[in-house]
């Protein structure tokens, strides 16, 4: 079954509405919340599996014929067309009061992302695409930069693995690497808006849940993907995402690149 274009418009926009309605919430507990350990020692809170199960609930009423995948919650009915959910990326900057923290949801056809959610509710901004649309940030087109040269290409790393090698390499080739405090939705965004120019995924444990987003909202403000472990699905999980002028010299380099990840 192909899911037609209303569908997807109309269902991401109940993702929007849903992660917006729980703004106040959020930002009522926003670095005053007690929060447990998972198996992975990461943090998940209540709110976590709160925003997770409603979206869950309201997505399966109204669109049944879609399958969910939430970070908290699992998976479950149709997996070749399902709502892919991150409740809340970067618990530890939420639990904190940091500002990377997110809502993010991608809607994926055999296993590629259609359409995608970055709500920003620290500061109340929405971020969506939709495959072949654009991407846009509180309905205004974004693009990544296209000016910047090598010598002025920004990247940041969304793993602490190697770093140190992973910074001579790319600053070899004109790019200077960061591995900043952050969220990968945070990150995705910023390339999205031309704010800085590479997005690295490489020996890290990010998962679907982490890139499918952030990576169709790239994809859609006119950056590339380059991956360096064979995939070209949502399942990619050591990949450089770019501008174009990053990704061609991660392309002509990636020996160095594939070295980096024992490949």
């Amino acid at each position: 079954m192909t899911i037609n274009q209303q569908t997807v418009v109309e269902s991401q926009q109940l993702v929007v509405d849903v992660f917006r309605g729980f703004r106040a919430e959020l930002m009522k507990s926003y670095g005053a919340i007690e929060y447990e350990r998972k198996a992975d020692y990461s943090p998940v809170t209540r709110l976590d599996i709160k925003v997770e199960q409603d979206l869950k609930d309201q997505l399966g009423k109204a669109y049944p014929e879609f399958g969910f995948q939430g970070e908290e919650t699992g998976k479950s009915g149709n997996d070749q067309q399902f709502w892919l959910v991150d409740p809340i990326d970067s618990t530890s900057s939420f639990i904190r009061g940091l500002p990377f923290c997110t809502n993010m949801a991608a809607l994926i056809e055999n296993d590629l992302p259609i359409a995608m959610v970055i709500y920003d509710f620290v500061t109340d901004v929405l971020y969506t695409a939709v495959k072949g649309g654009g991407a846009y940030e509180n309905g205004r087109q974004i693009h990544v930069n296209t000016t910047r040269l090598p010598g002025n290409l920004f990247v940041y790393s969304l793993s602490g693995h190697r770093f140190d090698d992973l910074r001579l390499t790319l600053f070899a080739v004109g790019m200077k690497a960061f591995y900043p405090v952050g969220a990968a939705g945070h990150a995705y965004v910023m390339l999205a808006k031309g704010e800085i120019d590479g997005v690295t995924v490489l020996n890290t444990k990010t998962s679907a849940h982490d890139n499918a987003p952030g990576l169709l909202l790239v994809s859609e403000a006119g950056g590339e993907i380059v991956s360096l472990d064979g995939k070209d699905d949502v399942y990619v999980h050591e990949f450089v995402a770019g501008t174009p002028v990053v990704t061609e010299l991660v392309q002509e380099h990636q020996d160095a690149f594939h070295a980096l990840i024992g490949r």
